[in-house]
């Protein structure tokens, strides 16, 4: 299994620490807005003509006062747009010299283009392609915000609205109003995808998530949703009433590449991608999807002031203790654990890698995760030596709700950390694995 098959991410802008480099990489030398806009953008599908969307947004007042530049935020992950024709009232727009299209907001009312969409091929839909994509075999689309919404370059807080029309259901995303209707991520969120069309599915809820599982694999899902639920119900009541925010989130679950069988995810927002094999109708590998699942769906309910070196680990490492307690073959779960956990002495520390990550190095965040996530195992095991039944578990809720100062560990946490595995054993771990 390639190390990107669990730590594919979909947006180079999850941490909020990166959101000026974001800019820099875009090229946003105007200073940003007053306040930020919300654009309503309409997306036409029409099932006889499947490979062409249509949008069309009425820009807001305040944005026609100006001239300005529109372009696709995935450009600056390396993403090709899947826009053509944009025009404003029916005039065509020409690129400006930063590969973007410039609007004259004074003469422009309606901005409008095209989205050729991609036709799924006999290896189905690859999610890592973060395209926008329509496949005839489940017959749905997979909209990309990614590659196939035009945003203005010069406001990095645009927020935005999407509706679909003539696609039949819509999920994934947030919904905001109408039941079609979702929200678009500011360019300092993950990329988000949308599924429209009829898929057959399941739901569950546990605690404060609630997840819908949508089936383009044509596998028989009903062993994973219930381990899922049986995973997220042990998480939502270890980390306590105030620990993590309550999460809707969906699961799409595609036919499309895999490496041997082990799936592929790619994280949105709120919607999971997941291409995995399917054998004789039943999933292949399925402890890597779930631990995968959980892992993104916990860092992604976790509180925003929790820092990546904490969140990151403690999100892997807890996806696994959580995949101990399922009815997987241990055999399996082994294999998960060496994966996830078995990180060899780190040469580069989690506050190290968290600097790296903010400067933009990507696979900084890999690393977050393994070493974190052998971190936190290391200080389990810890605690369980020197109380003989205490486990991280009872340290979980403080360490969700509590205030990091400049991303240190805080003193209470400290001390408490020290009471439960011994002075000795916590500054060793934390001078290997933390650093300064």
């Amino acid at each position: 299994m390639r190390p990107e098959q669990l730590h594919d991410r979909t947006d180079p802008t999850r941490v909020g620490k990166l959101k000026m480099a974001s800019l820099v990489v875009l090229g946003l030398a105007a200073a940003p807005l007053a306040h930020a806009e919300t654009w309503q953008y309409r997306v036409a599908l029409d099932a006889a003509e499947p490979l062409v969307a249509r949008v069309v947004v009425e820009l807001p007042a305040a944005r026609r006062a100006k001239d300005f530049s529109v372009q696709v935020r995935g450009m600056a992950a390396g993403l090709a747009p899947q826009v053509a024709d944009i025009r404003c009232d029916g005039a065509p727009l020409a690129p400006d010299s930063a590969s973007a299209w410039r609007v004259q907001g004074w003469a422009c009312v309606r901005l409008s283009w095209r989205v050729n969409l991609r036709a799924a091929g006999d290896d189905g839909v690859d999610p890592r392609a973060r395209d926008s994509v329509f496949d005839p075999r489940a017959d749905f689309w997979l909209f990309s915000e990614a590659t196939s919404l035009l945003r203005p370059v010069d406001d990095p807080r645009h927020e935005g609205e999407v509706a679909f029309s003539g696609g039949a259901p819509v999920h994934g995303g947030v919904p905001v109003g109408k039941a079609a209707q979702r929200r678009v991520p500011a360019v300092d969120e993950p990329f988000e995808f949308f599924a429209i069309g009829r898929l057959p599915g399941a739901s569950l809820r546990q605690g404060g998530f609630e997840v819908v599982h949508l089936d383009a694999l044509g596998a028989d899902l009903r062993p994973i949703v219930a381990e899922h639920g049986r995973a997220l119900a042990y998480l939502a009541r270890t980390a306590g009433a105030r620990g993590l925010s309550p999460l809707r989130s969906t699961v799409l679950w595609l036919d499309g590449p895999s490496d041997d069988g082990a799936p592929v995810g790619v994280a949105g927002q709120r919607t999971l991608l997941i291409s995995s094999a399917g054998r004789e109708g039943k999933l292949v590998h399925p402890e890597f999807a779930l631990a995968w699942m959980l892992r993104e769906q916990l860092r992604q309910a976790m509180p925003a002031r929790l820092p990546p070196w904490v969140g990151e680990g403690l999100a892997q490492y807890y996806a696994v203790k959580a995949l101990r307690r399922s009815e997987l073959p241990p055999a399996a779960i082994a294999a998960v654990e060496r994966r996830l956990l078995d990180a060899p002495p780190p040469r580069i520390r989690l506050r190290e890698a968290q600097r790296r990550l903010a400067a933009g190095d990507l696979a900084a965040r890999a690393k977050l995760q393994s070493v974190g996530a052998a971190f936190w195992d290391r200080v389990d095991r810890a605690i369980v030596r020197k109380s003989g039944f205490r486990t991280l578990d009872s340290m979980l809720p403080r360490l969700l709700v509590a205030d990091w100062p400049d991303d240190r560990l805080p003193k209470p946490v400290l001390e408490r950390l020290r009471e439960y595995a011994g002075d000795k054993p916590i500054e060793e771990l934390l001078a290997l694995y933390v650093g300064d």
